[in-house]
């Protein structure tokens, strides 16, 4: 069995602003410190192994974090493609295309912003991430840097939850999820382990 960290990337100028990133490659914030996070981090690790999406936003928070390790990139980690409205606000789409994310929203799984990608595009390619990133290593406990939008659809997936507004996980920003993994079984083993 192996254990499994889900972790959000440190802050964004984007996510200060509430502007869907997607794809973008965003830097970190610049006043980012991870010094309360890897002592988070460090009560429940060792971490054996660490893994990034590609994004440079989460490979930057894994290398301030394990600066004395080679952090491994894995593109199934990356955040969801929301195609059009990549750089617009949620609450910008409701203003000036009323109607249009709650008809998204109500298709749940199915959820796919215009020339973007579906969540169940998404649970597909992070799943297969996941199980890449303990192959052949069990016992080991392997953290996985990603995205906000990425770590929901997985817990979302591991809790059967129909992904409907008012009736999907609740998942922290600013948290580690923790997950075991046996083989090709998945399942949760705490969220929201809040980081300072």
């Amino acid at each position: 069995m192996n254990v499994v960290g889900l972790l959000r990337h440190g802050p964004t100028s984007w996510n200060r602003d509430k502007r869907i990133q997607g794809l973008t490659d965003t830097p970190l914030d610049p006043a980012f410190d991870p010094s309360p996070w890897r002592k988070a981090l460090d009560a429940h690790g060792p971490w054996d192994r660490v893994v990034s999406s590609p994004l440079a936003r989460a490979r930057e928070t894994a290398r301030l974090l394990f600066p004395d390790r080679d952090v491994e990139i894995a593109a199934g980690l990356r955040e969801q493609d929301w195609g059009e409205w990549t750089g617009l606000t949620v609450a910008r789409l409701r203003r000036d295309l009323p109607g249009r994310i709650e008809a998204q929203e109500a298709l749940a799984w199915g959820f796919t912003p215009p020339g973007g990608e579906s969540r169940r595009e998404v649970l597909a390619r992070a799943l297969a991430a996941v199980g890449e990133a303990v192959r052949g290593r069990d016992g080991e406990r392997v953290l996985l840097v990603s995205h906000l939008g990425v770590i929901k659809i997985v817990l979302n997936h591991l809790l059967g939850s129909p992904f409907l507004p008012g009736a999907s996980a609740d998942v922290a920003k600013r948290a580690l999820h923790l997950l075991a993994a046996d083989g090709t079984d998945l399942r949760i083993l705490q969220t929201n382990v809040r980081l300072p």
